[in-house]
């Protein structure tokens, strides 16, 4: 069924083929998986928010724009889904994730450090750097964050990140650059901090 549209694969999920939402499930599934554990960094409940995704997406397939393409509306589910586990949380002091790949770590670090080069920093160890920019990017605003993730770690166009927040992409634009600023004053903070710490 892999050659099978979208579109023909919703149609028929919504008239009960379950085949037909197995093999959604099978396409979509990783980028789910992928959005939750990033954003809401290594949890036991991952599975389970997945699931709640899917089922959400189930339930929600018949009311589906067909003139709209359905990997960025399951996305905004999971984001939805996402951005509310954040709010529900007493700290959002954790973790992004810790298996990010070589790509999305020097993606990470390129957007932490564009006023510094590594060499020059206090401690010229990108393994730390990368464990604090987690932790700062941990520490976003939901929607900010959710945002950054999709347009500085996984690098989609601002125009996909809107799409799947089901926001105007100039809003988009602007969360990016907050949570940017953002993540740059807090890291001038910490720069700060070890500065500190050698002089004493």
């Amino acid at each position: 069924m892999t050659d099978i549209p979208d579109l023909t694969l919703v149609e028929a999920a919504v008239n009960g083929d379950t085949t037909a939402f197995a093999e959604l499930v099978a396409r979509y599934q990783p980028g789910v998986w992928g959005m939750v554990h990033r954003t809401l960094g290594n949890s036991s409940d991952g599975e389970d928010a997945v699931q709640e995704i899917l089922m959400r997406a189930l339930i929600y397939m018949p009311k589906f724009d067909r003139r709209r393409p359905f990997g960025p509306w399951i996305l905004r589910i999971a984001s939805n889904y996402c951005i509310d586990q954040l709010r529900r949380r007493k700290t959002r002091k954790y973790k992004l994730l810790s298996d990010l790949s070589v790509a999305e770590e020097e993606n990470l670090l390129r957007t932490m450090s564009t006023e510094w080069d590594i060499e020059d920093l206090p401690h010229k160890d990108p393994d730390k750097y990368l464990e604090v920019a987690q932790f700062l990017v941990g520490g976003l605003k939901p929607k900010r964050r959710m945002a950054f993730i999709l347009r500085e770690i996984e690098g989609h166009s601002y125009k996909t990140v809107a799409a799947i927040l089901g926001i105007p992409e100039i809003t988009a634009r602007v969360r990016v650059c907050r949570a940017r600023n953002d993540l740059e004053r807090k890291f001038r903070e910490y720069l700060a901090t070890l500065e500190g710490g050698m002089k004493k």
